[in-house]
C-alpha cells in the first residue's frame, strides 16, 4: 500500500506547474496518498542531460518532465511509467489573427490564418526557454506558439481555436505531453502511475516521434519538427525539415502493427526531397 509519493520536477514555473498537474490527477483517485513536490533541476532543459533523471530518482519516487525536452534514449534503470494524455498542440498558438509565428527551438516559421478572433496575452516569464529565444518570439505584429503546459492552462487560461491543423504547426517531438519517470524496480508505484495516468494512444504517438528523432541521430533537433497522430488502427507521422531556410514536408502512415515503417517511409521521402543522407548528414537549420 503506497501512502506517500515524492515527485521531482524542474523548479521553473513550467516545470512546477506540470508537477502540480500530475499530483492533482493522482489525488483524484487516491486522495489518501501524501504527495510532496521536490525541485530536482532548475530548468526542464536540464532533463535532456545524460543520467539527470536517474540521478534525480535517488532522492524522489517519480520525476515529471515535459516530453518535448527529452533525449531519445532513456537512462538505464528508469522507465516511463506513464505518458499522460496529450493536449491539443493547437492550444499552443497565441495570435492576433493576421499571422502566427510557430515557435520551435531555433526555428520559427510564419503561417497565414483566417480567424481574426485569436488574441491572447502571454506572460513570457512563465515560459521555460532560454533568453536567446525569449528575445525574439513576441511582437505586436506576430504571435507565438509556446510550450503548451506553460501557456494554455496556467491560471485556467483557455485559448481560442484556429483553422490551423495540428500537423501544420511544426510541433517539436513530444510537444504537448507530460512524461512520468520511475525506477524500473519500483513495480508497485509504476503500476499505480500507469493505471491512473498512462494514455495508450499518446504513448504510441510519442514512441514514434522519439524513434524518428533517434534515427536522425538527434542531428536535426533544431531544424526538424514531427507530429504523430491517428486512430486505434492507423497512425500518421507528419514531418517538417528545414534546411537553409527551405522547408521540406512529408506524411507517412501505417497500421499500428507496423509503426517502424512509418519512420522509414518518412526518412526515405525526405532523403528523396533533400538529396541528402539524413541519418548521417550534418545539415544545419535556421
Amino acid at each position: 500500500m503506497i501512502d506517500q509519493i515524492r515527485i521531482g520536477h524542474a523548479a521553473s514555473p513550467h516545470g512546477t506547474w506540470i508537477a502540480g498537474w500530475v499530483k492533482e490527477q493522482l489525488l483524484h483517485d487516491h486522495p489518501a496518498i501524501n504527495i510532496d513536490l521536490t525541485p530536482v533541476t532548475q530548468s526542464l532543459t536540464d532533463f535532456a542531460g545524460q543520467n539527470v533523471i536517474s540521478d534525480a530518482l535517488t532522492g524522489v519516487d517519480l520525476v515529471v518532465v515535459d516530453g518535448s525536452f527529452l533525449p531519445t534514449v532513456d537512462d538505464g534503470g528508469v522507465v516511463v511509467a506513464a505518458v499522460c494524455e496529450r493536449a491539443d498542440p493547437r492550444h499552443c498558438i497565441v495570435g492576433d489573427g493576421d499571422a502566427i509565428t510557430v515557435w520551435h527551438p531555433g526555428l520559427a516559421s510564419v503561417l497565414s490564418v483566417t480567424d481574426p478572433t485569436v488574441s491572447v496575452e502571454v506572460n513570457l516569464s512563465l515560459i521555460d526557454i532560454g533568453p536567446d529565444v525569449t528575445a525574439g518570439v513576441q511582437s505586436a505584429e506576430r504571435s507565438t506558439m509556446m510550450p503548451l503546459h506553460a501557456v494554455s492552462r496556467i491560471n485556467g487560461q483557455r485559448l481560442g481555436q484556429t483553422p490551423i491543423e495540428a500537423e501544420d504547426i511544426l510541433s517539436v517531438c513530444g510537444q504537448g505531453t507530460v512524461l512520468v519517470y520511475s525506477y524500473v524496480a519500483a513495480k508497485e508505484l509504476g503500476t499505480l502511475v500507469f493505471e491512473n495516468l498512462n494514455a495508450v494512444d499518446t504513448r504510441r504517438e510519442i514512441t514514434v516521434e522519439r524513434y524518428f528523432k533517434s534515427q536522425l541521430r538527434e542531428t536535426y533537433h533544431n531544424s526538424m519538427c514531427c507530429y504523430a497522430t491517428g486512430s486505434d488502427r492507423f497512425l500518421y507521422l507528419f514531418v517538417t525539415l528545414v534546411v537553409d531556410k527551405v522547408s521540406y514536408r512529408t506524411r507517412s502512415g501505417a497500421h499500428i502493427s507496423a509503426l517502424g515503417s512509418i519512420v522509414e517511409q518518412a526518412i526515405a521521402d525526405l532523403e528523396k526531397q533533400t538529396g541528402a543522407e539524413l541519418r548521417v548528414a550534418n545539415i544545419s537549420g535556421n
